[in-house]
């Protein structure tokens, strides 16, 4: 990248993007969602013990400071990198990488094709999927009083790999299980934190 093309490399990070404010302000809402709806399970039992709405509540409230953060990081950093700086080499990089990419597409005819990202998803494609996680992620937590907490998240996890990210169902049956077997000896049996089990009790 020459030097001519800094300046408007500079210019193009004059703030952050509505998409990605729009979407981490939706991430924080959920974060303190969950929170609230962990609170209402009791953050403490009354024999001084953690209660069952201790883990919503720990992990809502991550969610809401960590987006909080990144809110601030994106209207508060400078607009461009820092010479000579980590960042900077990055933006160069990735820059030269849109280069080569649009030098091949114009070679092979495609120069009219849309760009497509690692996983061959269009922009409109991406934005879709990250609205149906969102949709899925709410869904779930509303069946934390019929589920449980531990049954929603698997649940979750699954439609996300098998119908948003089109993994084979053995992959996404693996990967669910999985992480429903380490949350439950970590929370369960190793901390032995009364997670949210539901209407129907199950685990």
């Amino acid at each position: 990248m020459t030097g001519a093309d800094e300046p408007a490399l500079a210019e193009e990070r004059s703030g952050p993007s509505r998409a990605d404010v729009i979407g981490t302000a939706i991430v924080l809402v959920v974060g303190l969602v969950v929170a609230v709806m962990g609170w209402g399970y009791g953050f403490q039992a009354d024999n001084g013990q953690v209660g069952p709405g201790f883990l919503p509540v720990l992990t809502g409230s991550f969610i809401v400071v960590a987006s909080a953060l990144e809110l601030l990081r994106m209207f508060l950093a400078p607009t461009a990198p820092v010479e000579g700086s980590f960042m900077e080499g990055v933006e160069k990089v990735e820059a030269r990488a849109k280069e080569e990419l649009a030098r091949a597409m114009a070679e092979s005819g495609g120069g009219e094709k849309e760009e497509l990202d690692v996983f061959g998803r269009t922009h409109r494609q991406r934005g879709r999927a990250v609205q149906l996680v969102f949709g899925v992620m709410f869904v779930a937590i509303l069946l934390i009083p019929l589920l449980g907490l531990l049954l929603s998240m698997t649940l979750m996890t699954f439609v996300i790999l098998r119908f948003i990210e089109s993994r084979g169902w053995l992959m996404s049956a693996a990967v669910s299980a999985g992480a429903f077997l380490f949350f439950f000896l970590i929370f369960r049996l190793a901390l032995g934190l009364p997670l949210p089990t539901g209407m129907l009790g199950l685990v």
